[in-house]
């Protein structure tokens, strides 16, 4: 569970630093815009004619581009030309435009193969847009997503124009998107102009605008009735429902960034005024070799050394144990190719030891014995379900808690857990408050990462302040440590030194558990011999590695040790919603 909220802190700590420039990429083809500029000229006919400008920048192959302009149902396209350009290379014009109807509008392609990392492709469209504006008896109105929202990434510069014949007196605009947008509204020079930087595919841009009804003086798309008043009175409820809706968001951001402030700083202050509980081993690097063999068994042996629940190499040391006292026996069973081995009981009570060893004596085998091929066939919740309910047992026995007490345990998890909970709330409510209000991302951005830091230090003097063992736990621990080293520098000196065979079929349980079976087992080899191993009844390497595979594909599906890797804006109405394109 910790490793999992370690993780999504992680998770959110990157998702924090790249919320400025989220976006989606169709496909397999990588590319980002970076420029959109759209140009609009006003006819009398109450027609427009557009000039799109969209550079992309590709970081993948491609084959060429798309752009969707959406219609209404009496609008149509008209006089299509597009134009490319490579890099900072000559314009070529487009030789065949590929149109196509859609319910919605029309599709253009330009197929133009990108094969170069980091190559620019500047697409040009220039075509008109029919019954564009409307003419009512007090106003013209043109109402135009002008930037579509259904583009397949982020725009990062965008310039939206709306250009008239000449002056215009009494002109006025209103744009719909994003809060951060800028709207220069020029009656003069009979211009508006509307820019942004880093706009969502989805967002889009929607300029409304009305104007006196003798710039489109030819236009034929003509209603009878008045409509100046209604305009501007429906622009005022958007514009306050827009502001209510930016100081509610505000109010919102500003909570969620004094939230994430209040639990980032307790979560440090936590970590920093943690007192020094429980007592701490010497480090491995200045512990001597060890000879002597653990008090604590194979099992509790790594679990002291590790501070986990014991894993599938604990429970085949476990086995190698009951074989030396005679309880079991394990012998080759060859069938096919492969070889496996069967663990037989010689002591009958030994099937009823644990559960674990009941359902693979019972339930796997026959009663009597059971085989490693039969386990691998086993494979199941139940024998996953088995062997955690048996770590969790040896990991709560009362040989562990004599060296690492649970209430030192309980304590360790319940501060780490207050930590890492803070810490994860004040990360959740930093992000949040981003999409409240983007303008706050970078403030937001360094001071969480002021915390973050920060508070991975207090971790830190946490985890240093709360020891795991007790005083007789520190001995043993360094005890294991020492004899664990001992056995990973097995090649350097003579093992004959250090007892006969006997004693080394006392070392080979904790071998296994610490994963350094193969290395011993080869060292024994190399200076006993292949003769003496058998006769001392060792059990060769591949027993070993066949009974750990085969018992943790047994247990793979049931067993949470496996899983968790213990092993090994609003609208005005309009046209050209749902316009954009994307790369292919």
């Amino acid at each position: 569970m910790k490793h999992k909220l370690y993780r999504l802190i992680s998770l959110i700590g990157v998702l924090i630093f790249c919320l400025a420039s989220a976006q989606k990429v169709k496909a397999e083809v990588s590319y980002n815009i970076k420029d959109n500029e759209v140009t609009s000229k006003v006819n009398s006919d109450g027609s427009i004619s557009l000039k799109r400008k969209i550079v992309y920048e590709f970081h993948s192959n491609a084959n060429g581009v798309f752009y969707r302009q959406n219609l209404n149902q009496n609008q149509k396209i008209k006089h299509l030309k597009v134009t490319t350009q490579t890099n900072d290379g000559p314009v070529n014009k487009y030789p065949q435009p590929e149109v196509s109807k859609t319910d919605k509008g029309y599709l253009f392609t330009v197929r133009q193969s990108v094969s170069q990392k980091n190559e620019r492709l500047t697409v040009t469209y220039f075509y008109r847009i029919t019954n564009a504006i409307t003419n009512y008896r007090d106003v013209a109105e043109l109402n135009f997503m002008i930037i579509g929202n259904g583009w397949n990434t982020k725009l990062e510069n965008v310039k939206a124009s709306i250009i008239f014949p000449g002056p215009v007196k009494d002109l006025q605009a209103w744009s719909h998107g994003p809060l951060e947008n800028v709207t220069k509204v020029d009656p003069e020079k009979g211009r508006i102009v509307v820019t942004a930087k880093n706009l969502a595919g989805s967002t889009g841009i929607r300029i409304r605008t009305i104007f006196p009804t003798s710039v489109t003086a030819k236009n034929k798309s003509v209603e009878k009735v008045n409509r100046r008043q209604a305009i501007i009175k429906q622009e005022q409820k958007l514009a306050n429902e827009n502001k209510q809706k930016e100081n509610r968001n505000l109010f919102i951001s500003i909570g969620l960034i004094l939230v994430s402030l209040v639990t980032g700083i307790f979560a440090i202050i936590k970590g920093f005024s943690a007192k020094k509980v429980g007592f701490k081993p010497a480090k491995i690097r200045n512990l001597a070799h060890g000879y002597e063999i653990p008090t604590a068994d194979p099992v509790i042996a790594q679990i002291i050394d590790t501070t986990k629940r014991p894993n599938s190499k604990a429970f085949t040391a476990y086995l190698l144990e009951l074989a030396k006292q005679k309880r079991i026996k394990i012998e080759e069973d060859q069938k096919g190719l492969k070889a496996h081995y069967r663990i037989s009981a010689i002591d009958q009570k030994v099937c009823d030891e644990n559960d674990l060893l009941k359902f693979l004596f019972y339930h796997v085998g026959d009663g009597e014995s059971f085989t490693t091929k039969q386990i691998k066939k086993a494979r199941g919740k139940k024998l996953g379900r088995q062997f955690d309910a048996w770590a969790e047992g040896q990991f709560c026995s009362s040989a562990k808690n004599r060296y690492m007490p649970n209430d030192l345990l309980d304590q360790n998890k319940k501060s780490n857990r207050t930590i890492v909970a803070a810490r994860l709330v004040s990360l959740l409510a930093a992000a949040i408050s981003v999409f409240f209000v983007r303008r706050f991302f970078w403030m937001v951005l360094i001071g969480e990462a002021l915390i973050f830091i920060i508070s991975w230090f207090s971790m830190f003097k946490n985890k240093r302040q709360t020891n795991l063992y007790s005083e007789e736990g520190v001995v043993e621990a360094e005890k294991v440590r020492s004899f664990k080293k001992m056995l990973k520098d097995i090649g350097r000196f003579d093992v004959k030194d250090i007892g006969d065979l006997t004693i080394w079929e006392d070392i080979l349980p904790y071998a296994v558990s610490f994963g350094l079976a193969k290395k011993v087992l080869q060292k024994l080899k190399l200076e006993f011999g292949q003769e003496d191993l058998a006769k001392n009844n060792f059990y060769d390497y591949s027993f070993i590695t066949n009974f750990n595979s085969c018992f943790i594909k047994g247990i793979a599906a049931g067993s949470t040790s496996v899983r968790n890797g213990g092993f090994g804006s609003n609208s005005s109405g309009g046209f050209g919603g749902g316009s954009g394109g994307g790369a292919f």
